[in-house]
């Protein structure tokens, strides 16, 4: 990672997991870090964790990626405290939780936080990422997926499915998982296209796999299931932020618009048919009109 003296960033889920040790390493290298959560108090421990670590202090943003108004209030308040964004670190996300919770505009709460919630708050932030890039310096949003997105094969995607609908209990919370990751590299894929055609600014889109690690996404998860995990695949949590720290920092990272990485910090290919572009434009136009309102 680069001296990152005088750039700033937003980590969304900063405050625990993979978020948080993000945060800690964009703090040791003098970077201006804005730790985005839902909780207040929770994000404040982790403030205060962070700096007694690092000797540098992170600075709280209030989102609730649940709820698109509160999405865009967040959004504007964040314009109006900064005047740039160098990168835009899309890593919150939830796993398999009650299958009756919803977003608070009724879309599955899955697929309304890993997808819904960061397509606004990326089309809200994009204006500044694009007058923060200049020729020579590009400005990231790296959008963290997941090797989950290879197991979703109810395809092509149903979108009675995104809302509180039969077939979507019926589809199950695994499947809503593996489906909101599959959609996140849809869009990624999309959105990095629409960003080159872009020849007034110079702000790419990454996303990517962390890896399998230790962290707070398999609390819903039985405990015993999760303690054999640890034993055979999960790594530790450090690692887990290591390709999307590559993703927003390195120099050398500015060739991978539109592209998956994989751990550790290399370029991946993602299941086929996320580089369908009729669903990928199919997908991105619903986002779109869902998000219209909130604009």
């Amino acid at each position: 990672m680069p001296d990152l003296t005088g750039k700033v960033a937003i980590v969304t889920g900063g405050n625990v997991g993979i978020g948080k040790e993000t945060c800690k390493q964009l703090l040791i290298k003098g970077c201006t870090v804005w730790l985005a959560a839902r909780s207040q108090s929770k994000a404040e421990q982790a403030i205060a964790e962070l700096k007694e670590e690092t000797g540098k202090e992170a600075l709280f943003l209030e989102l609730d990626l649940s709820d698109l108004k509160a999405v865009k209030e967040s959004a504007e308040k964040f314009k109006r405290l900064s005047p740039t964004l160098h990168m835009l670190i899309c890593n919150a996300g939830v796993m398999a939780p009650p299958i009756e919770q919803l977003t608070a505009q009724g879309h599955d709460l899955t697929f309304g936080v890993n997808v819904l919630g960061h397509f606004l708050f990326i089309q809200k932030l994009l204006p500044l990422l694009k007058t923060t890039s200049n020729s020579l310096t590009d400005t990231r949003i790296v959008w963290v997926a997941s090797s989950g997105q290879y197991y979703f094969n109810d395809l092509p995607v149903n979108y009675d499915n995104l809302k509180d609908t039969p077939s979507r209990t019926k589809l199950g919370v695994q499947k809503l998982y593996t489906q909101s990751k599959f959609i996140t590299v849809m869009l990624g894929i999309y959105m990095g296209k629409i960003l080159a055609e872009d020849q007034d600014s110079n702000v790419i889109c990454i996303h990517l796999d962390p890896g399998n690690i230790q962290s707070d996404l398999y609390r819903r998860l039985p405990s015993l299931l999760v303690t054999i995990m640890e034993w055979l695949v999960l790594k530790p949590t450090s690692m887990g932020a290591v390709t999307q720290l590559f993703a927003a920092t390195a120099p050398e990272a500015s060739q991978y618009n539109g592209k998956y990485l994989r751990p550790w910090a290399r370029l991946g290919e993602p299941h086929p048919l996320t580089k369908d572009e009729t669903e990928q434009k199919k997908m991105w136009d619903y986002c779109m009109a869902v998000v219209k309102e909130y604009e």
